[in-house]
């Protein structure tokens, strides 16, 4: 028992370190993830392989698809939902991430799909903001917009905070672009939609700090701080960039400290603070070579290009300015590799989601038969009525609450050798199979006609004692008696012969045959084509 609890407690401990650093996250989810080996359990396996893609994604780096895929098997594995529509969700997100939206939107569905059967308002919130980045990188905004509001509604409805900041973080940054996008495209946008990204903004960073997510906080400043440039507010954004970096510059986030450190020497340039600029970029550029896969390099150099010709340094900028066409060129083949790895990804991931498919339908094909042969063992072939052995089952149902409430009735048909031997046997055989038609017509739901042998028939009248079992049976036999059987052959008439009991407590299925068949016996002896009661 203390090992599941230090087990419980070390995903605990990972999953607040997720967010604020998610280099040791990942480190630690490793070792928990060669523990988790031992016990070979699929679902704890799939909740650690899909938290190491969420950091390894974090961090920028592709393998985190690969950890989707694992956790994916794992999940297929497992059948846990909620472990589905997480690793789901997290392909997507991992693949706007790095470009591909069409994939993305593709994995985003399938998570939509699956997490509206879990009615997860919180998960699904989470999902929907996917979608909304996804429309918004296709230039689809209006759409992005209406989803941000319909997630942040659910996240409010719902008290989760961490979920109302993301959205109203995503809903500022979708109102910011949609405005630039408007302006550049030469419409006419409203500058009142800048103004609410700056409030969402706000209220996005002033979640974020509550809830103390460092790396959320230095993506909403910077969201914040977009929107007030794009607003015009170089100054307020300024401040607004210092004050977020002084509290949260050292918490393993760099390629969002750089993102930020860019902003702000853009901001710089344009408040004409162009040596303050190229001091902050030039600095920018060397932790960038550190860092190794920065994605938006050449964007800094171009600004630090830019602030180069603002003082007059032609030499400096021309410098920077070939140094950017050659990262230009080395992103092209970084993004090739990428690419690469990505579209490796995708492959094996869809050999597992078409593996999977084929193991569904082995398991469907499986189920199919054994439902089948569940039949068989429990259905007489020619009449399609109940067996013995379902005649077993349903009188010990019926014995745990419905004792001295429950009729037993034998049948037999009237000189049925005579119908073999004057008919032939194949019209016997639709004699029996017609005695089952008039079976399932005439009975009420909940009673049960068998076969139980030749000629032989047992009925099971549920809630029915004295006279109410005696006219169930006396419209039974009088609708055999007046049924057309010249439609089997001409001259063909056929009657029954019923024997019937009350169950009682002390009964087994011996005891109420060996009643009713002596009641049948007398049945027959009076005249046959009636009814005799024990």
């Amino acid at each position: 028992m203390s090992s599941e609890i230090d087990w419980t407690h070390s995903i605990t401990q990972v999953d607040t370190l997720i967010d604020s650093q998610p280099l040791e996250a990942s480190e630690r989810l490793l070792a928990l993830i060669k523990r988790a080996k031992l016990i070979n359990d699929a679902a704890v396996l799939g909740d650690l392989y899909c938290k190491l893609g969420n950091c390894r994604i974090a961090l920028h780096d592709p393998i985190g698809i690969r950890d989707f895929e694992t956790a994916l098997a794992y999940a297929e594995e497992s059948g846990d939902l909620y472990l589905k529509v997480n690793v789901l969700h997290g392909l997507a997100r991992s693949f706007i991430t790095f470009g591909d939206t069409h994939t993305a939107l593709q994995y985003c569905e399938m998570a939509i799909e699956l997490g509206r059967s879990l009615d997860d308002k919180c998960m699904f919130a989470q999902v929907l903001m996917t979608l909304g980045l996804i429309f918004a990188a296709t230039q689809q905004f209006e759409r992005s917009l209406t989803i941000y509001a319909e997630a942040a509604t659910l996240c409010r409805n719902n008290a989760d905070q961490i979920g109302l900041a993301r959205a109203l973080n995503n809903w500022s940054d979708a109102l910011t672009i949609f405005y630039e996008f408007s302006r550049d495209n030469g419409l006419e946008p409203e500058i009142q939609s800048l103004d609410l990204a700056v409030s969402y903004g706000r209220q996005a960073l002033a979640l974020a700090e509550e809830c103390k997510l460092f790396r959320f906080q230095l993506l909403a400043i910077e969201t914040l701080a977009h929107a007030m440039e794009v607003r015009g507010m170089f100054a307020v954004a300024l401040e607004e960039l210092e004050l977020g970096m002084s509290k949260l510059a050292g918490h393993g986030f760099i390629k969002e400290e750089l993102d930020i450190q860019v902003r702000l020497g853009a901001l710089e340039l344009q408040l004409k603070l162009s040596i303050p600029a190229i001091s902050r970029l030039s600095k920018a550029y060397e932790l960038a070579l550190q860092l190794g896969n920065y994605p938006h390099l050449a964007d800094l150099l171009r600004i630090l290009s830019t602030a180069h010709e603002a003082v007059g340094d032609f030499a400096a900028a021309l410098g920077v300015h070939k140094e950017f066409h050659l990262v230009t060129l080395k992103s092209r083949d970084q993004r090739a590799q990428i690419s690469a790895q990505i579209f490796a990804a995708k492959l094996d991931l869809e050999k597992l989601q078409r593996e999977s498919e084929s193991h569904k339908s082995r398991v469907n094909q499986l189920e199919n038969y054994n439902r089948s042969l569940n039949v068989q063992v429990r259905e007489d072939s020619l009449t399609g009525l109940p067996n013995r052995r379902a005649l077993d089952e349903h009188l010990e149902k019926l014995a745990v609450t419905h004792i001295g409430i429950i009729t037993f009735a034998l049948i037999d048909i009237d000189y049925f050798k005579r119908v073999n031997d004057t008919f032939s046997h194949l019209i016997g055989d639709e004699v029996l199979r017609h005695f089952g038609k008039l079976f399932r017509s005439c009975l009420r739901s909940g009673d049960m006609a068998a076969r139980i042998g030749g000629e032989e028939f047992a009925l099971v009248l549920d809630r029915a004692r004295g006279s109410r079992s005696i006219d169930v049976c006396e419209r039974l036999r009088k609708a055999i008696q007046s049924y057309d059987w010249n439609v089997l052959a001409p001259n063909l008439h056929v009657t029954a012969s019923f024997g019937i009991t009350h169950v009682q407590a002390s009964d087994d299925l011996k005891s109420m045959m060996t009643r009713a068949d002596g009641a049948l016996y007398r049945a027959k002896q009076n005249g046959r084509n009636r009814i005799e009661k024990a």
